[in-house]
């Protein structure tokens, strides 16, 4: 019984520890926060730090890294993309890229249980992309021909109340 006891929790501290560092359903809730809480909120647990900031088109766009890992491991979240819409409001971007494929299909994986339906699938000369839709987000996931890497760009959508 010692035995098996010891054996899932290697296993799951392993599974743990290889795994990507966020979830889909905190991608898409990050859409809905401006950057200083979204940053906030990949940045409370120290797994994330920002790498740098910069200005697109009047918009502050960040870039955040996973912390303790090898460079060439490193996830990266964008935030601070978006667009304004007629009324003023924002409609934000969150970008996710990793430079393992593995992680952005666990990702898309989740995307039954966050209620987004896979309306394409298809590819280009660098991309397997695969489009999912719900009525609040749009996502487009790109995964590299040459498994190098993967990204995912969440978006919110306008709702239009009548």
């Amino acid at each position: 019984m010692k035995k098996c006891l010891l054996t899932i929790a290697i296993y799951l501290s392993c599974a743990h520890a290889f795994g990507q560092s966020t979830s889909l359903l905190n991608l898409i809730n990050m859409t809905s926060l401006n950057n200083e809480q979204a940053g906030n909120n990949l940045t409370a647990n120290k797994a994330w730090a920002l790498q740098y900031g910069e200005d697109q088109n009047g918009m502050v766009v960040e870039h955040y890294q996973t912390t303790g890992v090898v460079q060439n491991k490193k996830e990266t979240i964008i935030l601070g993309q978006g667009y304004k819409t007629a009324n003023g409001g924002i409609l934000h971007t969150i970008s996710y890229v990793s430079p393992n494929p593995q992680d952005v299909i666990n990702l898309a994986g989740q995307a039954k249980a966050s209620l987004l339906i896979q309306n394409f699938r298809g590819s280009d000369k660098d991309y397997n992309i695969y489009i999912y839709e719900s009525i609040l987000y749009h996502m487009v996931v790109r995964i590299s021909l040459n498994n190098d890497k993967g990204v995912i760009d969440i978006t919110q959508k306008q709702i239009f109340v009548e």
